[in-house]
Order: C-alpha cells, then structure tokens, then sequence
C-alpha cells in the first residue's frame, strides 16, 4: 500500500483539489493512507475534508489512515478536536 503525500501547504486554495483527490480515492474503493510528515501549514478548510473523507471512506468500508502527521499537523487537529484523523496513525 502506498502512501499519499499531503502538500506543505493545506490552506483554502489547496481545499478543492485535496477533496477531489479523495474522493477520486473513495471511489477507487481502495484503503487511503495519507502521509502528512511534509505539511507545514493546514488552515480549518482542508482539516474539513479530511474529516469529511474520513467519515465518507468509513461510511463506505473503506479504509483510511492518516501517517506520520506533522508537528504543524497533529497541533492543528488536536485544536480543532479532529483526534480521530490520528487515532490509528502510524
């Protein structure tokens, strides 16, 4: 299984093309493993559809890890009370 690398930089601009990247994934039907070691910036936008994603993929029996999250990341989710995106990182 190979690992999707999130972009640096997950602001509003980077939201659209992240959310159709997972969908694009959802319907693959594969598991989704994202790697988010390289970000190092991540506003409320794309921290939504991962969250998004997330609920999506499990809804569908899929699924979806989020890897080695960043400092930047892993701060981020924990103060917008998205625990559950790293709950099972690796």
């Amino acid at each position: 299984m190979t690992a999707h690398s999130l972009a640096p930089v997950l602001d509003t601009n980077a939201a659209p093309p992240l959310r159709q990247a997972l969908l694009d994934l959802i319907a693959a039907g594969d598991t989704i493993s994202l790697d988010g070691a390289q970000v190092a910036q991540v506003g409320q936008a794309c921290l939504q559809v991962l969250a998004s994603a997330q609920a999506t993929a499990l809804a569908a029996a899929i699924d979806f890890e989020l890897r080695h999250p960043s400092d930047a990341l892993s701060a981020m989710i924990s103060l917008a009370g998205l625990d559950d995106l790293v709950a099972n990182a690796a």
